[in-house]
């Protein structure tokens, strides 16, 4: 119990310094600059405060939240099921890679630009980025997953008559949830950029529009401001993911 304290307040300490450590940089940097090149972190942490206190800017918030997670929901499933298929069997795994080479491959911006293309303006092509960007990190990490299996304990598990069910939630399963949750987590973090990128290029609300918005008006802080609020909304989503797969057993001190 007490080296579990330690740990927790080893890990929050060193958190707290490297936030120290930026925000010193960051304040005597501003100090030598002007407003309009690195606003200082009073004035972004003020526009932060009005943000959360305008009731418009927080509806932009919920747009992007909305926006992220359907098309994180999206590809979560289809990545998941995509691994499964390449990790059971070795001519699907030839059939669908190639796919997921091109996804990974062709840059995130031309994709953009033909989901402007198919969906016109609006949400749609954002949550259609967010899908193509989650597929890939989720799908390979459950055909790693896979290729990870040992199958010799599936062997035994057949000499000591497992059912395929008791084998899959013994054996298959504990293997494939480290993988599909570090892949999941990995993916929220990219789907976040992805988010805020599409919403600059498509659409005038959510976050992205906002940040749109303050750059076309010059306003370095609130530009600032509301990427430090997709951080924090990073950084939430995170957690409430740990929290969901610790409920099943998968969650590492690693994270």
């Amino acid at each position: 119990m007490k080296a579990c304290i330690t740990k927790i307040k080893d890990k929050y300490f060193y958190t707290f310094l490297s936030l120290f450590i930026i925000l010193t940089i960051w304040e005597f940097s501003s100090r030598n600059l002007s407003p309009l090149v690195l606003p200082s972190v009073l004035d972004v942490f003020k526009k932060i405060i009005d943000i959360f206190s305008n009731k418009d800017s927080i509806s932009m918030i919920f747009i992007t939240v909305h926006r992220l997670f359907i098309g994180y929901g999206i590809g979560l499933a289809i990545g998941l099921i995509f691994g499964v298929l390449m990790g059971q069997s070795n001519v699907l795994d030839k059939m669908i890679s190639p796919l997921i080479g091109i996804i990974q491959t062709i840059p995130p911006v031309s994709w953009l630009v033909l989901a402007l293309v198919w969906f016109g303006i609006g949400g749609k092509p954002a949550i259609f980025i967010i899908s193509l960007s989650t597929i890939p990190i989720v799908g390979i990490s459950v055909k790693e997953a896979f290729d990870s299996i040992d199958y010799n304990l599936i062997e035994m598990s057949k000499v000591y008559n497992f059912s395929n069910k008791k084998t899959f939630f013994e054996i298959i399963l504990p293997t494939i949830m480290p993988f599909f949750r570090s892949g999941s987590i990995s993916a929220l973090g990219n789907s976040w950029k992805i988010a805020a990128m599409s919403e600059v290029l498509t659409t005038t609300d959510g976050i992205g529009g906002m940040i749109k918005l303050a750059r076309i008006n010059i306003e370095p802080d609130s530009i600032l401001a509301w990427s430090i609020i997709l951080v924090i909304l990073y950084f939430i989503s995170k957690v409430l993911f740990v929290k969901l797969f610790s409920l099943g057993g998968v969650y590492s001190d690693r994270n």
